[in-house]
């Protein structure tokens, strides 16, 4: 998809993704070592009654399935920022991830190259509960565009 390809309200539903309750482990001893997301003991004595995953690790492996569609590859020039990330619900182990992306909006100088797109992602349980919510900022080409830099 390149920066005309996209218009306010243009939705993208992906396929669901889980964790094993060892998938959480093994981020989270590299990334976010709490007890709540390694240790199972501890865990369970938690006001979460069990291991629940980073909400990096849910963001991260929500943002990875988008990448891996390579629906955007040829117009995405970077990743630019995010004003908005929410945990809302835990994530447990196997419980099943819905994610939707919206385009919120596009800004566009006149005649301009490029283009941001705001998009606003939702992770959903299966019952559609709300867990975990972000926007991303991303800049985009028009068709050609990067084609023209390279040579």
């Amino acid at each position: 998809m390149y920066l005309d390809d996209y218009v306010e309200g243009l939705t993208f539903q992906l396929s669901p993704i889980s964790f094993t309750e060892q998938e959480i482990i093994n981020f989270a001893k590299v990334h976010d070592p709490r007890p709540i997301h390694v240790d199972p003991e501890a865990a369970a004595k938690s006001r979460f009654g069990g291991i629940i995953a980073s909400g990096f690790h849910t963001f991260y492996a929500c943002w990875g399935k988008w990448v891996h569609t390579k629906l955007d590859e040829g117009g995405v020039v970077a990743g630019i920022g995010m004003d908005h990330l929410r945990w809302i619900k835990p994530v447990y182990p196997h419980v099943m991830l819905y994610t939707t992306l919206v385009v919120d909006k596009i800004e566009i100088k006149s005649g301009g190259d490029y283009g941001v797109v705001h998009l606003d992602v939702f992770i959903r349980d299966k019952d559609g509960e709300l867990l975990m919510e972000h926007d991303a900022i991303v800049l985009v080409a028009r068709e050609g565009v990067e084609a023209k830099r390279a040579k």
